[in-house]
Order: structure tokens, then sequence, then C-alpha cells
């Protein structure tokens, strides 16, 4: 009896950290979770009823080691054949290490307005943008935790959200205290991206070598399209997630990290590759906007922005992007890292139109007032002429994308 206890405990824990990605093709999602073992398979099982979960498929496990003194396993597997506007149930797992929970998740709503939910710089303690109960004095806020109030916050939004995009900055740090501060934020962070596709870009507090490991392994379910294709760190090669583009609705997305101008990357990734293959990505997207009439950037700098006492944004990157942007018809910059939410007018070298109707420039966002140990970055200059609108309240982004010419921007404060 004791050894089946022992047994019975081991597989109530196993599957865990599950979150979903946009595949590669409108018939596809992507499920990565993680094991602490290695054995078993990496199975995911799918159907439109929760009771009758018909189809299923085996995906890749890739072992873990940069944590001192522990060693656990990603795990991703494709559902495939999917039709676009419905409902699918699923759960991963295998009899080794035991199943997930069900979840239900919608491939690709075709209704509209289509709502998607943007924020970034969320910590595992004082998320206080993901529900009411998150707070300063716990790493632990996850479904239990928001369970009393689900009205508010991003877990308000996973009924309705048709996609989540996160700008950088995870965890606070996703490495620290040997990487179980990871475990705490992909744990908070299930309620919500197993439900909703959670896509994502890098930010700077994905650097150090282990945060960037750790960063590169949890989100290798991206769908990629970077060339190179992969990237070499400290736990081995995976998917290139340092610059990717993607489709959804009727936008097509550019990820990018700004780290390729701090640092980051390998003698075959770095800015240079990034702006050779972005060039390529937007020509493509513009002969493409028939379908995806809206390309909105996102990255983790700010490119824009007044929070500090002198300057304008971040202008080592903007210096080498801006005039891309302009060129290519760019609609919106998305970017967090300053800890404040503030929306300009559409702009180019510092100088606008205020004005939202046919813009003649891109406008650029940072929202980066999700939640995290170091609070709120407050603003220490007058507004310029070309912010339209900041505040320093905890908050997050809805875009609802209404139709080829119509999109609405909302800042939900918490």
């Amino acid at each position: 009896m004791r050894g089946f206890l022992v047994i019975l405990t081991a597989v109530s824990a196993c599957a865990k950290h599950v979150h979903v990605a946009l595949g590669k093709d409108k018939s596809s999602l992507v499920v990565q979770w993680t094991t602490d073992s290695g054995d078993g398979t990496s199975s995911v099982a799918w159907g439109t009823d929760a009771g009758s979960l018909r189809y299923n498929n085996t995906g890749d496990t890739h072992k873990y080691t940069v944590d001192s003194g522990r060693t656990w396993y990603s795990r991703t597997a494709n559902m495939t054949g999917l039709s676009e506007g419905t409902r699918y149930y699923y759960k991963v797992g295998d009899p080794v290490n035991g199943y997930s929970d069900t979840y239900a998740v919608w491939n690709r709503i075709q209704s509209t307005p289509q709502r998607h939910i943007l924020f970034g710089d969320m910590g595992s303690s004082c998320a206080f943008t993901l529900c009411t109960a998150c707070t300063q004095n716990s790493t632990t806020c996850d479904a239990t935790t928001c369970a009393q109030n689900t009205t508010v916050g991003l877990v308000s939004e996973v009924d309705t959200a048709t996609m989540f995009l996160h700008v950088g900055d995870f965890a606070y740090n996703l490495a620290d205290d040997n990487g179980k501060n990871g475990d705490h934020f992909m744990k908070n962070i299930e309620q919500v991206a197993a439900r909703v596709p959670y896509m994502v870009s890098h930010g700077n507090h994905e650097d150090s070598d282990g945060d960037l490991a750790r960063y590169m392994e949890e989100f290798r379910s991206q769908p990629t399209n970077a060339v190179p294709a992969t990237f070499t760190a400290a736990n081995g090669k995976s998917p290139n997630t340092l610059y990717f583009s993607w489709d959804h609705g009727l936008v097509h997305y550019v990820s990018f990290s700004t780290e390729l101008w701090y640092g980051v990357g390998s003698s075959t990734v770095d800015k240079d590759s990034f702006l050779k293959w972005l060039k390529a990505d937007l020509k493509a997207a513009n002969m493409n906007r028939a379908a995806y009439p809206w390309v909105v950037m996102h990255g983790h700098r700010a490119l824009y922005s007044s929070t500090k006492k002198k300057g304008t944004g971040d202008t080592k990157v903007r210096d080498d992007l801006e005039d891309i942007l302009f060129d290519y018809g760019v609609d919106l910059v998305i970017n967090g890292h300053k800890h404040d939410y503030e929306r300009t007018w559409p702009t180019y070298k510092e100088k606008s139109d205020q004005t939202t109707t046919n813009p003649k420039a891109p406008i650029y966002v940072v929202t980066g007032a999700a939640g995290s140990r170091e609070m709120h970055a407050p603003f220490e200059q007058p507004q310029p002429s070309w912010s339209a609108f900041r505040s320093n309240s905890f908050s997050y982004s809805r875009m609802m994308v209404y139709n080829a010419s119509h999109l609405h921007w909302q800042q939900v404060q918490e």
C-alpha cells in the first residue's frame, strides 16, 4: 500500500506547466508541458467532446540540465487537422507520468472583433494583472489562488480572447532559485496559457545564460520561421525564437528580441541576421495584406518612451529599425521594459500628426505594467507632443480587430 501511495503522489505532480501556442498553419496548435521524468511518451489527446478525446499524437521530449542538481524534461506535441473557429478539448501525458487536467481551447476564432490580449513584464510575484489575489508576498498565484475571483484581470479574458501576447520579461527571473521561480511562473500562467494560445517575445530579464536557456526551452513550441532556424543556448540547440513571425486573425505578427543589440546572440544569430530576415518577412507580409491587413511588431525594449528625464526611448535599437518600420508600413509596434503604459500618435523621427485616422507612420505602445517586483517606472519628463496617452497604473492591453480598416485599443487598469 505504501508503494501505491508513492506512485500516486508522483503521478499527480508530473504533467505540469501546460501551455499552448499557435501552430505553423491554421489547422494546428502546439502544446508544451514539463515532467520530472524522461520516461514515457510526449502524448496529447484531443477532440471536440470533452468525454471523447478521439485523436492523439506523440511529440518530442527534451532534457533540461542547466539547473544545478536537478533535471527535468520539456515536452511538445502537435494537435493537427483542426478546424478554424472550433473549440477543442485536450489533455497531455501518458500512463508513466500521469495526465494533465482536460483543457478547452479555441482554434482561431473567426468572429469579430478578434480580441488580442497583450502585456509585458510580469513576475511570479506581484503579477497584479493576472488576478486580484496575486500579491508581492508570494510567488504562487495559480488557478487555486485566483479561483476566488475570475471576473477581472487576465484570468477573466480566457473565454473571449483569441490570443495572449507576452512581450518579454518573465517571472523575474526564470532561473532564480535554481529555476524554481520559473516553475512558479509557469504554474501561475497555466490557468490562462493552457486555454488560450500564449505567444511571446524575448526580454532583457532573459539575457543571462540560465534565463536565456530557460526561455528558449519553455517556448520552443512557438511557430518560428527564423533564418537560421535554430539557436544554441546553455541547454543546447533549440528552435530560434529570438525572431519569428506568424499570422493570426487579420494580423501579421513579428516577434523580435531587442537583446540582439545588447549582447545576446551567436556567430549566426545576431541583429544583422534579424534585419536581413525582417526585410524579407515584411516584404512578403505587404504582398499578403489582403488576407492580413494589419502588421504588428513586438519586442521588449521601448523604442519610444518618455519615462526617463532625458531621451525618447531606446535609440540604439530604434536607429536601426525606424526607417524599416516606416518604409514597410508597420502599423503598430508593441514594447514593454518600462513598467508603465504609453501610446504614441503615429510617429516618425519624433514627429507626429496627432490623429489615428489613416495614420501615416507606426504607432508605438509600451505595455509593460502587468506587475513585477520592480513595480512602476515613474514618468520623469513632461509629456512629449508625440505621446498620446500615458499611465502609471498596473494594466494590460486589449486589441480589438474589427476589419481591415478598424482596430480599437483598450488599456485595462487593475
